[in-house]
């Protein structure tokens, strides 16, 4: 089984959606949950055929937590580098699905900075403040509102549930690209209304939009 899936020309982490102990979502909201298009009851919610790229079953993102938590640190190291050349990116996407527990802090940390060390791009997405600290270079932090924003070098995210979309923000400039998920963008950037782009992260990272936009 793979433990990276390909994901908006990434290769991603999928983790358990939902409030532990049945899912990774520690600090998701009641929306966030009833409004997420990655789990398989999605169909619910009107957007079942959203992208076939997040159709990765829940028992398949339990495996893939299980290989993150409990692989020796080198093979776990030595298998997301084969995967993502096998992907043919250099980029790790972090929670498309699911979160980072309390618990789970540390373990991941150490994954983050063997995978910095090894020269992968990475980026993504949480709720879980303490991890997101300790990640600011490389995470959004997701919030409810722009009054949540209170580090102007860093980058957030603002769910968008109606177009199942995050705007993409910082309290200190617009960000270009500001829109991130897995549909196509166009004439929606905030600075630059010519501005039409493809939801891959390749692209925003060459381009330095949206995730990649850090000023």
């Amino acid at each position: 089984m793979k433990i990276i899936r390909p994901f908006t020309g990434t290769g991603a982490v999928f983790f358990p959606v939902g409030k532990p102990p049945i899912g990774t979502c520690e600090f998701a909201t009641p929306e966030c949950l009833k409004e997420c298009y990655t789990t398989e009851t999605s169909k619910d919610n009107g957007i079942e055929n959203f992208d076939e790229e997040i159709r990765v079953k829940e028992a398949d993102k339990q495996s893939i937590y299980d290989a993150f938590i409990n692989w020796e640190m080198e093979k776990l190291i030595k298998e997301i580098l084969f995967e993502l050349d096998g992907l043919q990116t250099n980029i790790l996407h972090w929670f498309a699905s699911g979160d980072c527990q309390t618990k789970d802090i540390e373990r991941l940390c150490s994954v983050i900075n063997e995978l910095k060390n090894g020269g992968v791009i990475q980026m993504g997405f949480t709720r879980n403040k303490v991890f997101w600290e300790l990640n600011k270079d490389i995470l959004a932090l997701t919030i409810n509102h722009e009054s949540e924003m209170t580090d102007p070098n860093a980058i957030y995210a603002m769910p968008d549930f109606d177009n199942c979309t995050s705007v993409m923000c910082s309290p200190k400039y617009q960000v270009r690209g500001g829109y991130c998920g897995p549909i196509i963008c166009s004439d929606r950037d905030r600075e630059n209304r010519h501005l039409d782009h493809y939801i891959n992260c390749k692209i925003c990272n060459r381009l330095k939009l949206a995730c990649f936009d850090r000023r």
